[in-house]
Formats: structure tokens, sequence, C-alpha cells
């Protein structure tokens, strides 16, 4: 049995296109991605009669592991698998909230308030484990900080498709900004994990953001160097401008164009993740 693997579009933010879950189906069925809390109903419809036992998060953002709660009440017998340093977050996610909110008051109302996950139900991953889905096939956790220090990748290895979470960026999706999101992003564990990621020799990507790309070598090499231009366009607008207007004068000079108050706003945060990054580094200073 090869295994098949749909592209569940969870609708993020209302939009189309912008989201997405994957369900595996193997020996074991497994969901990789769980939305957000806002949209954990259309997962539900679209699992149909079909009961994950594992729902692997890329990391606990919101926008990947929101509906986690919700999802592992619908299914109390699925586990639960993220990061060792997310789980406690999982268990009680009050603290998550408090820091989307500060991030992006603009966003927060639309992620949806997550629920707690009962610690029966989570499994601590950190990179190197592999879970057997049957009939041949199997999920490899890559450990993969950068965009967050609690981020991994699921590779599964027959078929060679990576699912990178935020790890290798967005893929036709506005703002086509890098995810450099607060509270900072690690350039030096992202350029290890795109190279780590590159070792595995994966065939596709599928991104969270959004589907299923070939010529997977491209996209992470791609990413690596747009990472490079993007924290030197940020640095540049800095010495200019000063933080309060870094943002709308970066997405000036990085002619992003047409985007919506929601797009503006994942990008705005973008920009302050990679100022922060960029003070943390020693290569900024805090204000003009």
């Amino acid at each position: 049995m090869n295994v098949h693997v749909t592209t569940i579009d969870t609708l993020q933010f209302g939009s189309a296109s912008t989201g997405a879950a994957y369900l595996l189906q193997a020996g074991i069925p497994a969901l990789i991605e769980s939305g957000t809390a806002a949209t954990h109903d259309v997962i539900r419809r679209a699992l149909g009669a079909i009961e994950p036992a594992y729902i692997f998060v890329t990391h606990i953002h919101l926008d990947h592991a929101g509906g986690a709660g919700h999802l592992a009440r619908a299914f109390p017998d699925c586990k639960v698998v993220a990061h060792a340093r997310a789980i406690r977050h999982l268990v009680d996610p009050s603290r998550l909230i408090d820091g989307v909110q500060a991030a992006s008051p603009v966003l927060f109302p639309l992620y949806g308030t997550p629920l707690p996950i009962e610690e029966r139900q989570l499994v601590a991953v950190t990179g190197g484990e592999c879970f057997d889905l049957g009939a041949g096939r199997r999920i490899d956790v890559v450990a993969a900080p950068g965009h967050a220090a609690h981020h991994v990748c699921f590779f599964e290895r027959t078929s060679r498709l990576l699912f990178a979470g935020d790890a290798v960026g967005h893929w036709h999706v506005k703002p086509d900004v890098p995810l450099t999101v607060p509270p900072r992003f690690d350039r030096t564990a992202a350029h290890h994990t795109l190279r780590a990621l590159r070792d595995l020799q994966p065939s596709q990507i599928a991104f969270t953001h959004f589907g299923i790309a070939e010529d997977a070598t491209a996209h992470l090499s791609r990413y690596e160097r747009e990472l490079d231009a993007w924290f030197g366009l940020v640095a540049d607008v800095l010495q200019t401008h000063g933080p309060e207007h870094a943002a709308d004068a970066v997405l000036a000079a990085a002619t992003v164009e047409h985007l919506s108050a929601v797009e503006r706003a994942e990008a705005a945060m973008c920009v302050r993740g990679a100022i922060a990054t960029l003070r943390h580094e020693g290569d900024v200073a805090d204000g003009r």
C-alpha cells in the first residue's frame, strides 16, 4: 500500500490556500499540523470518518498547533507529537496566548482560543525519533531550530516527502517575506537546519503555507539566499529610518505590494522579529 497524502486547506484567517494540514494514510492514519483553533472544524470535516492515530505539529505557533487541543479532544486515543520544549505550552497554552497577543494584536483574534491537551496524549521529541505508520512507511523527526527553538520537521523517507512547517518559509503565499517572527529568529540555527534538510535529499516539500512543491533542493537553497538578503535589507533600513518606521520602510523597499490588512500585519511581525535578531547579534543598536 502506498502512502496517500491529502492536503487539507484549513482556510486560515478565512482565506483559501494560506494554511495547510496534511493527512497521511498508510497503515496508520496521521495528521501533520493542526491549523488554528478557529479552523479545527474544517480539519474535522475533511477527515470525515478517519481518526488519526497521531497529530504531528512542527512547532507551537498558533497557526500550526492552535487546533491541536480541539482535535485531541475529538480523538481521545490519538497522540500529539511535538518538541519537548513545546509540551508544557500544549498542557497550559496561557503563556503562548499572551505572547501572540503581545506580538500581533491585529492577528490575535483570528487564531481562536487553543485548548489544553492532557499529558497522556502528548509525545515529546527532539529529533531522531521514528514513528511507524505501517505499510512500510514511517515518519522521521528532524530537529529544525531557527524559526523557533522548538521547531521540528517531519520526513517520510520512502516517498522522500519533507513536511517543513516554517523552516523553509512560504510557498506562493503572501506576504512573500522570510518568516522571521518574534521573539527572535536564530540565523545560525536556521542555516544549519537548511543544510541538514538538504542532506536528507527530499524530493518534495509540503509547506504549511501552502501546498506540496517539487524540486525541494532548489527551494532550500533559495530560502537560504532569501534569509541573507532579508536581514541585509532590514539592517540597511534601520540605519536610515530607525525602528519606529522600519516595518513600512522595509515593506516598501522589498516591493511588497497589494497586501491585505492581515497580510501586512504578518509582514510587519516578521520585520519586528528580524530587528530583534539583529539587536541580539549586536549588528544594530537599540535606537538610531
